[in-house]
């Protein structure tokens, strides 16, 4: 009897989880396959097969261990939860309850006559699922747990009715699932905190120390996934430099330096943001250098923009911490990102474009639209 109250509390519980931890990871491979449709169709039936697989040897282990079934929905009920928009989990909880039952009538443990009461098993729970993984209302963990409370009550249920109760059958189909919930509840927790953990450094690598704009591998990302929107219909690349900054820095500090990129930081992105909010970015790659990015506006209203900041840092120098006033000025080359086109081809585009603005005396906004630097304002 202890063996038994074992297996049906501890070890298969264990090895439940181990098999919901083995599809999690399992299914995260896949999802990195899913631009690829051969491979997306071979995985998808390498999981399928492989749950069948897991739920045929849970289904042995349990038959051998406690001569009771408890388990077997476990796994389609968890994976379900985590991706209710996946439907091959919503299909494999289906076919799990007749697959088991097949498996047992074919093993001589079922008679076929008592399809009718599998048939309300799995219907009963399928609708039960179906409500809490689409009520948005309840946190994930309260859903997830009230499926895995109905699950316990349908198989104490099904107890009753096949006159089979006793010790460890409800064990297993209370105290058993309740150890599955609590260690999965808890791995959840732990996932969802290293994935917030993750995000923050991946948004603390994407940002500039010092002024706080994002860098050259945000914008990698940024065009990346503006090419791949379908309601953006054009992208503008600006390329920028500070006018003489390596004077400034000479000639009153790298301190000072550094209050001069904070100050035409916080305007640029200021502008940028109020005149394009949603579609307009402000980039630092290092230095003086740094980038704009705006979607679905014309080249030649970033143009006008451009002259307006322009006008702006010239009627309103900076002044310093110790008093000093410093008028800047920039130079820019605006240029269309095309179709189909690598980053790197667009930002040397601009490069070239910028090369010739400071050619030319510096302070200039070069376009696509014109090829001869234009002075932005009279400085």
């Amino acid at each position: 009897m202890a063996v038994k109250l074992f297996s049906a509390v501890v070890y298969l519980p264990i090895i439940v989880i181990c098999m919901i931890i083995s599809q999690i990871y399992f299914e995260r491979y896949w999802k990195s396959f899913q631009g690829n449709k051969l491979a997306n169709c071979g995985l998808m039936t390498a999981i399928t097969i492989t749950y069948l697989i897991q739920e045929f040897c849970l289904l042995q282990l349990s038959l051998f261990n406690i001569n009771e079934v408890a388990f077997m929905q476990v796994v389609s009920v968890t994976m379900l939860f985590r991706d209710n928009k996946n439907k091959l989990w919503w299909w494999l909880l289906v076919i799990t309850p007749p697959f088991v039952n097949i498996v047992e009538v074919l093993m001589g443990l079922e008679s076929i006559n008592t399809w009718w009461v599998w048939f309300c098993e799995s219907a009963i729970f399928l609708v039960l699922c179906g409500g809490l993984a689409c009520w948005k209302k309840g946190s994930i963990r309260i859903r997830y747990a009230l499926a895995i409370l109905c699950l316990s009550l349908i198989e104490i249920i099904s107890l009753g009715i096949e006159n089979n109760f006793n010790v460890v059958n409800v064990a297993a189909g209370t105290l058993g699932l309740l150890v599955i919930l609590v260690f999965e509840g808890q791995r959840y927790e732990s996932e969802i905190k290293n994935e917030r953990k993750i995000k923050l450094l991946q948004k603390e690598s994407e940002r500039d120390d010092l002024t706080g704009l994002l860098n050259y591998r945000a914008l990698s990302q940024e065009i990346s996934a503006l090419t791949e929107k379908k309601e953006i219909h054009n992208i503008v690349i600006g390329a920028l430099d500070i006018d003489h900054f390596k004077r400034i820095n000479d000639t009153y500090g790298h301190f000072v330096g550094n209050e001069v990129l904070n100050y035409f930081s916080t305007i640029f992105r200021k502008e940028i943001h109020k005149s394009f909010p949603d579609h307009g970015y402000v980039y630092r790659f290092g230095g003086e250098e740094f980038s704009i990015v705006v979607s679905n506006h014309s080249i030649e209203e970033v143009y006008t923009l451009l002259q307006s900041i322009e006008k702006l840092f010239n009627e309103k120098p900076i002044k310093t911490k110790e008093g000093i006033e410093i008028t800047i000025s920039f130079s820019c080359s605006l240029t269309n990102h095309m179709n189909g086109e690598m980053l790197d081809l667009t930002l040397k585009r601009a490069d070239k474009m910028l090369y010739s603005v400071k050619n030319n005396g510096r302070g200039w906004i070069v376009t696509d639209h014109h090829h001869k630097p234009e002075k932005a304002v009279n400085n």
